[in-house]
């Protein structure tokens, strides 16, 4: 089966599952490198930021355009569409952070340790959902494999929500106090919803690996 692959390969070229794989690849290093910066500079780098979303932007494109022009392929093309806008969203909520920063930054001057424990939760998805993304190359998703990656980004997706919950309750209360900036509460609170945001999308990625593992099986 192999050899044979390997001659229709040789005449046809690599086959459209192999090239959304590799392209698929591509996106989601593109995420994994935005991420780091993103960490890297506490999201205080728009430019940067937005030069990382702009390159993701070209290969999802790229990807668009191949499954529109495929016929069968190894994965349902909506959910290969899904998936691929899935993982472009998590840069996009990389960039409205970024965004965030820079429009509030008079009140967003020191960062609050939650807020860059919430970048590092969320880095730490990034790169354990390029592992699941990697898994899509080989010949079948193992379905054990994909389920403990899942498992161990679900469980930083629930750190990340019981983060945020405690951080609203302490906003609530600094913000009660006399005196007090309502535009800060809005800049901080804000922040913290996208944040978690981020991690929600990250989750969702590896949630539709899972159902596509599942597919396999």
């Amino acid at each position: 089966m192999k050899r044979s692959q390997n001659a229709l390969a040789a005449l046809f070229g690599p086959s459209n599952n192999e090239i959304f794989a590799t392209r698929l690849k591509q996106l989601s290093e593109t995420l994994t490198q935005c991420s780091r910066h993103f960490l890297d500079s506490k999201g205080r780098d728009l430019k940067g930021i937005v030069d990382f979303e702009h390159r993701a932007d070209g290969i999802v494109a790229d990807i668009h355009e191949l499954l529109d022009n495929s016929f069968i392929l190894r994965f349902d093309i909506p959910d290969s569409m899904k998936l691929t806008d899935d993982l472009d969203n998590v840069i996009d909520g990389m960039r409205k952070v970024a965004i965030h920063l820079d429009v509030y930054g008079l009140h967003l001057q020191e960062l609050r340790p939650e807020a860059v424990t919430l970048m590092q939760i969320s880095d730490a998805m990034v790169g354990k959902l390029d592992g699941l993304v990697a898994m899509l190359g080989e010949p079948r998703l193992v379905l054990s494999k994909v389920r403990e990656l899942v498992r161990s980004i679900d469980e930083a997706e629930a750190e990340a929500d019981r983060l945020v919950s405690s951080v609203e309750r302490m906003l609530v209360a600094d913000y009660s106090r006399p005196n007090t900036n309502a535009i800060g509460f809005i800049a901080w609170h804000q922040l913290f919803h996208l944040l978690e945001e981020m991690t929600d999308d990250a989750n969702h990625c590896a949630r539709h690996i899972l159902s596509l593992a599942r597919k396999e099986a």
